[in-house]
């Protein structure tokens, strides 16, 4: 792919397209503008949450999330999460998940994180091993109602 692929913060604009990225990912359900926006003024808020979409000719065809939790153990460290990493199935197979993660865990080192980590399915083991990635644990879930 020749063309430029340029990362930046979500915004309100985005509303549509986002949503229509997501939809690669999981299920996103009904979300009105109006709710879009206050959830997003509620994420702008918080420095350690990020948002990022992969924008190309100025059409948002990835994104990936990075927030932060903060620990009592390792000396108070920060620990960073990484998650909902998606690129428009179009647009897959040309980097451009690669370089969401890579910039997500750039900016976690710049936030003075001690370790990035992430949850993935199996059959996505191999890309995120591409991304300096290992396994180590297992998730263990709830889902509530």
């Amino acid at each position: 792919m020749n063309k430029e692929i340029k990362l930046r913060t979500l915004n309100k604009e985005d509303y549509s397209a986002f949503l229509k990225v997501l939809h690669n990912l999981t299920q996103v359900g009904e979300i009105s503008k109006n709710d879009f926006d206050e959830r997003l003024d509620i994420l702008n808020k918080n420095d350690d949450y990020t948002l990022l979409v992969a924008e190309i000719d100025g059409k948002v065809v990835g994104s990936g999330t990075l927030f932060i939790e903060y620990k009592f153990i390792h000396s108070l460290a920060k620990k960073a999460h990484i998650e909902d990493i998606v690129v428009d199935k179009e647009y897959q197979g040309h980097g451009i998940g690669k370089m969401i993660v890579k910039r997500l865990v750039q900016l976690a080192e710049e936030k003075g994180c001690y370790k990035t980590a992430l949850c993935t399915a199996q059959d996505k083991i191999p890309f995120y091993k591409k991304c300096g990635f290992e396994p180590k644990e297992t998730e263990m879930v709830i889902y509530h109602k």
